[in-house]
């Protein structure tokens, strides 16, 4: 995904605040990441890529890597209803450029070496549950670079 954020959004953005006479800073970037600190996050992340993958929206994305071919069969799976079958198309290549993949207590400092220069915020593309994680949330909050 950086490479379609460095390569195709970031332009399009510089050239949107030139275009309205605004400067870099005074524009603020936010991203939803996938995350990937557990075998049953790893599952759910597959999934969710499968399913991004599938729709015309993110073509692209997925031309952008070469994976045009994989993002065909993906939508034909959809189609067909197959949800299953679709996560085992992801492949691990597809999975490390669309994830941050550590340990938890490795995340904040994969996503800060990930996102630095590119995004001012990041959320995680994984639920807040109240109670649960407290540890983990409270370092990612704490820890996290923005710019």
């Amino acid at each position: 995904m950086l490479s379609y954020s460095s390569e195709v959004l970031l332009p399009a953005i510089e050239q949107g605040t030139a275009r309205q006479g605004r400067s870099w800073p005074a524009i603020k970037i936010s991203t939803t990441a996938f995350v990937v600190t557990s075998p049953e996050e790893e599952t759910f992340v597959r999934t969710q890529i499968a399913f991004y993958a599938s729709t015309p929206s993110y073509r692209r994305v997925m031309a952008l890597h070469g994976w045009e071919k994989v993002a065909e069969r993906l939508s034909g799976l959809a189609a067909r209803g197959e949800w299953i079958e679709m996560a085992g198309l992801i492949n691990d290549k597809m999975l490390e450029t669309f994830a941050v993949i550590a340990d938890a207590s490795d995340l904040v400092q994969a996503l800060n070496v990930r996102y630095a220069n590119l995004v001012d915020r990041v959320s995680l593309y994984k639920p807040f549950v109240p109670g649960e994680q407290d540890e983990f949330w409270q370092q990612l909050v704490s820890n996290w670079q923005s710019g």
